[in-house]
């Protein structure tokens, strides 16, 4: 059975987050499994529409990988990838981009997360547990 990981991120973040795959792959850490993003903008739409394009894209996912960069914490979408992650009962990962200072998401800041070092195979260690 394959793992499927949900990846959580900014908009504005999506090249280095979407590159996650081959990023651990290539440095040592390959992750056991398939990863999934929301690709579809659909906040013109209404919160009803963000909920329900989280929702299908979430479906089926064993856990969530939080890319935090500075544009995250204030993130209404991760916030509710946040809610959504923790409601399906998803192991919930957190990783910094070097050299930023976003913090960790509201949402995120009373439930239980690991904290992983942006290292392939720090992240790669986690996700495979």
């Amino acid at each position: 059975m394959s793992n499927r990981i949900f990846v959580s991120y900014n908009f504005n973040d999506r090249e280095i987050s979407r590159s996650i795959s081959s990023f651990t792959q290539l440095h040592g850490g390959p992750v056991r499994g398939s990863f999934t993003f929301v690709k579809n903008d659909v906040s013109a739409y209404g919160d009803t529409a963000i909920d329900k394009e989280i929702k299908e894209v979430m479906s089926g996912c064993d856990s969530a990988f939080f890319v935090i960069g500075n544009n995250s914490h204030n993130s209404p979408w991760i916030n509710r990838e946040a809610v959504l992650a923790m409601s399906k009962g998803l192991k919930i990962v957190v990783s910094i981009f070097p050299n930023t200072n976003g913090g960790v998401p509201s949402a995120l800041r009373n439930i239980p997360y690991t904290e992983v070092k942006w290292t392939p195979s720090n992240i790669a260690q986690e996700l495979n547990k």
